[in-house]
C-alpha cells in the first residue's frame, strides 16, 4: 500500500503567512529607519517560498494534507531563530564574503 502526502496551505494559513510576512518586512524597515542601517539579511520572496515549503513539511510530518496556522507559526519561529537571530547576533561579521556573495546580498536588499 502506497500513500502519498502532498500538503498545501489552508486559506487561513495563507492569510496568516501573508500577514506575518508583511509584519516582518515592516519591522525590518522600521529598524532600518531607527538605526540608519539596512537589515543584514532581509526576508526575501525566496525566503518566503522556503517558509512555505517548511510549512508543508511540518504538515507532512503529521501526515496531514493541509498546513495550518500553527504550522505557519512554527515555520516562522524556525525562520526567525535560524536566520534573523543569527544575523542580529553578528555572526555575519565573522563570515568572509566573496565579492560575488556581497553583491548578491546587496541585490537582495533592494
Amino acid at each position: 500500500m502506497t500513500s502519498e502526502c502532498h500538503p498545501r496551505l489552508s486559506e487561513a494559513a495563507c492569510a496568516k503567512l501573508q500577514s506575518d510576512y508583511v509584519d516582518i518586512r515592516r519591522e525590518m524597515r522600521q529598524q532600518a529607519n531607527e538605526t540608519g542601517e539596512a537589515a543584514a539579511i532581509p526576508i526575501t520572496v525566496m525566503q518566503l517560498e522556503a517558509t512555505i515549503r517548511l510549512n508543508e513539511s511540518l504538515a507532512k510530518m503529521k501526515l496531514s494534507h493541509v498546513a495550518t496556522e500553527s504550522d505557519v507559526t512554527e515555520a516562522l519561529r524556525l525562520f526567525k531563530v535560524s536566520t534573523m537571530d543569527a544575523t542580529r547576533s553578528g555572526i555575519n561579521q565573522h563570515i568572509h564574503f566573496t565579492p560575488d556573495m556581497a553583491n548578491d546580498i546587496k541585490v537582495c536588499r533592494h
